[in-house]
């Protein structure tokens, strides 16, 4: 993240949350089977969520984080020490219960990641609508960056 943008996260979240939160309602409206879908920075800071109440957003996009980064060390031992990629899927099926966390950079934001959720509904759409709104939120942020 740039340090500008990291030293005064407090209004920067302000100004990308609005937009962000937008897109995920977007989302929903195309997705009925989403249960939550929640936007952080990959060290674990809230911008914006849905289907959860501010605090489980905020709990969520630290977990995002947590999850994100064993699933990155993870990666790198398998893949031998080779750096991988900062753009990658981490998936959960649980039941149910499907959940996909995407990984893109977003400059001047840095890395961020987007989790969605749902029920009853097949993991490979999931990540497909991950993927399509985060392409949404680059667009839409109108700023620089990549995703899988």
């Amino acid at each position: 993240m740039h340090p500008d943008v990291a030293g005064n996260w407090a209004l920067w979240s302000r100004i990308v949350g609005p937009s962000a939160q937008t897109r995920l309602q977007q989302l929903e409206e195309r997705f009925p089977e989403l249960t939550t879908a929640v936007l952080g920075t990959a060290d674990g800071l809230h911008i914006a969520s849905l289907g959860v109440d501010q605090d489980g957003g905020e709990q969520l996009a630290a977990m995002n984080g947590s999850l994100f980064g064993v699933a990155r060390a993870e990666a790198e031992i398998i893949a031998g020490g080779t750096e991988p990629t900062l753009s990658a899927i981490v998936s959960l099926s649980i039941g149910e219960n499907q959940m996909a966390l995407l990984s893109f950079l977003l400059a001047p934001y840095g890395q961020l990641l987007l989790s969605v959720s749902a029920s009853s509904s097949q993991l490979g759409t999931v990540i497909v609508h991950a993927r399509s709104t985060a392409y949404e939120l680059l667009t839409a942020l109108g700023v620089t960056g990549s995703a899988t």
